[in-house]
């Protein structure tokens, strides 16, 4: 049976961050029950029996800002309308502040079984520029919280290159992730993402942006002293100690299927690619219709999926299988792409082991070049 990976989104939170460009909303706590509403109504219309549900992902916003009944009628339906594996991983996106031990044993009842947790740092003057509303203290407890309900399988955000976190700052708050033993790490270097109050100050010039050689320099710390307390890392941004690799973003990675529900949600079936309604009006309007709420659906060329395929598995350490390749999009890798991949052979930015293609350490670093020479 075909294999389907659920993303859910909840737009939902405490607070909107100075630098978040992510369809979420605060202070809007009186619509939470409405959507739940129409996000469970929306499951029932993709019931099927033909896919087998392996892989869960909540995210927002911040899922663990809506009261835990709410997120539980939301699993109960998925269970209800489509066939779940056994061994499902059940993730949800978390903020320090709405973590509770209650929370977790919720949670832990209602069978989500790994969680993500968004701490970005851990440094008080950063925490407070980026509009975060935990502080260090708050991120330490609810860490410490996590190891006390027993779980072992969570990851912590950490982001880098923000305004007020210089390269001594983010090696403190490397060492202090260390010292909480945690199994699976994501980063990410800050973007100026348009309408956010970052972009507005940068503009402004009341903050600065990171250098792009400081922002190599964080990116390279980071790995060194993840790698060596034992993380493995498997795709760009993220690390994992033995067995806690994130099963749902593989399936992005990997262009595997997975339906997005929810308000703004995407979904990659087949050749097909669609995204939800980002406006509530619109997407509970279609739902009460009777429709599924997709604003656009697009059919991808199986030319244009190929690349795609090619600039998402090079994302991943060990790049991707050249026999896989092959029989994917019938094709013979090796010699539709023999120019680029002879020239960036010499280069230094990728590599061939056995059957495997992937970009080196260089390559990670300054892949675009590879990605315009095949297009």
């Amino acid at each position: 049976m075909q294999k389907l990976g659920l993303y859910i989104h909840i737009p939902f939170c405490a607070k909107r961050c100075n630098y978040c460009a992510f369809l979420t909303f605060a202070e809007n706590d009186q619509m939470i029950e409405g959507y739940v509403e129409h996000l469970i109504k929306e499951i029932a219309l993709y019931q099927t029996d033909a896919y087998e549900v392996d892989t869960i992902y909540i995210g927002g916003g911040t899922p663990s800002h809506i009261p835990a009944e709410q997120m539980a009628k939301v699993l109960e339906a998925v269970k209800q309308y489509f066939l779940v594996s056994e061994t499902c991983e059940v993730t949800i996106e978390m903020n320090p502040e709405s973590v509770t031990l209650e929370k977790l044993a919720a949670y832990q009842a209602m069978g989500i079984n790994r969680y993500s947790m968004g701490v970005q740092s851990f440094n008080d003057e950063v925490l407070a520029i980026m509009g975060r509303v935990h502080n260090r203290a708050k991120a330490l407890d609810k860490i410490r919280l996590l190891h006390e309900a027993s779980i072992d399988n969570f990851s912590i955000d950490l982001m880098f290159a923000n305004p007020k976190q210089d390269v001594s700052v983010l090696t403190e708050d490397i060492e202090t992730l260390l010292r909480m033993q945690v199994p699976h790490v994501s980063v990410y270097s800050l973007m100026f993402e348009p309408h956010t109050n970052f972009t507005k100050w940068l503009r402004e010039g009341q903050i600065s942006q990171v250098d792009d050689e400081t922002d190599r320099q964080m990116y390279h710390l980071i790995q060194e002293r993840l790698i060596a307390d034992g993380l493995e890392q498997y795709e760009i941004s993220n690390f994992a100690r033995p067995g806690k690799a994130c099963r749902h973003n593989l399936k992005y990675w990997r262009l595997e299927d997975y339906l997005g529900l929810g308000l703004g949600a995407s979904s990659n079936i087949g050749l097909e690619r669609f995204t939800n309604y980002q406006n509530f009006l619109t997407y509970y309007e279609a739902i009460d219709r009777g429709e599924r709420p997709v604003e656009t659906l697009e059919t991808m060329p199986l030319e244009e999926r190929e690349k795609e395929f090619i600039m998402l598995n090079t994302r991943l350490i060990q790049g991707f299988s050249i026999k896989e390749m092959n029989q994917r999009f019938g094709i013979d890798f090796l010699e539709k792409y023999q120019a680029p991949i002879a020239k960036h052979l010499a280069t230094g930015l990728v590599e061939i082991q056995g059957d495997r293609f992937k970009f080196t350490p260089y390559g990670l670093d300054v892949g675009n070049q590879f990605y315009v020479d095949i297009f």
